[in-house]
């Protein structure tokens, strides 16, 4: 099983993806989500020990961008969300 740092970087690195591609499409709103889904993910990096954090972002912020983001996007980071939630499990 792979750590939560591997995995938050692997996420952040699907989102900028994301963002660009919806940029590039002139989608402005999609690119805006997801930068709110990425912006708190360094603090996230740098406090790998603060489990509140870490349920915040699991129960917050995944779930909210999963309401803002359209559907083809949001598939993207199933595989990695279903990692995090090992990882989360076994922490």
């Amino acid at each position: 099983m792979r750590d939560r740092r591997d995995i938050y970087l692997d996420i952040l690195y699907r989102g900028l993806l994301n963002a660009r591609s919806a940029g590039y499409a002139g989608d402005a709103a999609q690119a805006a989500t997801e930068a709110d889904h990425l912006h708190n993910l360094p603090e996230l990096l740098r406090r790998l020990d603060d489990e509140p954090l870490h349920a915040f972002y699991w129960e917050g912020m995944r779930t909210s961008y999963l309401g803002e983001s359209k559907p083809e996007y949001a598939v993207r980071f199933t595989e990695l969300w279903e990692e995090l939630d090992a990882a989360r499990r076994s922490a």
